[in-house]
């Protein structure tokens, strides 16, 4: 199967990049409207991943907009990227119990140790 790449506007502080993500051939962000965004970077699997990436930075002027994109509303626009990360509060508790007992070892290493050196001290 191929994939064509889709593209997102990231934006950061003073900073902006067109990320292209989940496309199938190596060379699939080379076609006429963006070979020349596209071609200071490599398109990138990440590990056993099937579909590559690719990253480009935004100078001053320069758009991620892709023709004939998406649906009629959406035609001529990139995506742009939203952070939708929230905490759980499952991973948290996780957390917090993994670092209690973690201190629970810790503290009994410690107490067992001291009690050994108080029996050898009493010894000598």
């Amino acid at each position: 199967d191929e994939y064509k790449p889709s593209y997102y506007t990231v934006e950061g502080n003073d900073t902006r990049a067109c990320l292209a993500t989940g496309f199938s051939r190596h060379n699939a962000t080379q076609s006429d409207n963006h070979k020349d965004l596209f071609s200071e970077t490599e398109a990138v699997r990440i590990s056993e991943d099937s579909l590559y990436n690719q990253v480009a930075v935004l100078s001053n002027g320069e758009t991620c907009e892709i023709e004939g994109q998406g649906s009629d509303s959406t035609k001529g626009e990139s995506l742009k990227c939203e952070d939708t990360l929230e905490p759980d509060p499952t991973v948290n508790f996780m957390s917090l119990t993994v670092l209690g007992l973690r201190l629970l070892l810790m503290k009994t290493i410690v107490f067992n140790g001291l009690m050994t050196f108080r029996l050898w001290m009493s010894q000598c």
